[in-house]
């Protein structure tokens, strides 16, 4: 057998694998193995199908509630557009971490382009998210006026209960909580919609 026969088999079994890897872990597709196996089999949380709807959430809720509480960002709008910087970031380390480990036949280049494709569309649901809950009242009243309200209780109880409820980190909690929910939930619906459940031809994530 010639040596271009032997590279051109090589060439298409790496591609068979690389072919049945990208079945295996594509996002939402449930066609082998049903969601219920999917979640119950072993360390099925960790997998690559499942472990992109929640690991870049934790991570992103833990950077931006860092950078909220460290900067004292009053405006949702600005915040809005750092939220999706990080949730691009975190996006792209998490999956670029999951290509090396799964697509260990791929140049990394590749991977690398794969994982800054794949960070695009969840990060701008996450911005639209993140404005669109502007509109949306905060939860409660950021600096409460007790004073003029008949509620029986004395000066110190006020001033004690009104420093409470007027420190920076409820002020921020107020302001932000609605947005960070439903960016959360644009996240949620932006792996969907990217990835239709069990529609291996309208599948966009790119792995391997």
């Amino acid at each position: 057998m010639s040596d271009t026969k032997k590279k051109k088999i090589i060439e298409n079994e790496i591609k068979k694998d690389i072919e049945d890897i990208r079945e295996e872990y594509m996002i939402n597709n449930f066609t082998n193995e049903n969601i219920f196996e999917t979640l119950f089999s072993g360390f099925s949380i960790l997998r690559y199908k499942i472990g992109m709807y929640w690991i870049p959430i934790i991570l992103y809720l833990i950077i931006l509630c860092g950078y909220i509480l460290f900067t004292h960002s009053y405006s949702e709008f600005s915040t809005a557009f750092v939220a999706g910087i990080i949730m691009y970031i975190v996006y792209f380390c998490v999956d670029f971490i999951y290509q090396l480990i799964l697509c260990k036949d791929t140049k990394f280049p590749p991977l690398i382009i794969n994982s800054l494709l794949n960070s695009f569309i969840p990060a701008i649901f996450v911005i639209f998210g993140y404005i669109i809950a502007i509109s949306l009242k905060d939860v409660k009243e950021c600096n409460p006026n007790l004073e003029n309200l008949n509620l029986g209780i004395t000066n110190q109880q006020n001033n004690i209960y009104t420093t409470f409820t007027n420190t920076d980190v409820t002020r921020l909690t107020n302001i932000h909580r609605n947005n960070i929910i439903v960016s959360i939930f644009a996240y949620i619906f932006s792996i969907i919609y990217t990835n239709p459940f069990n529609k291996k031809k309208c599948n966009n994530n790119n792995l391997c």
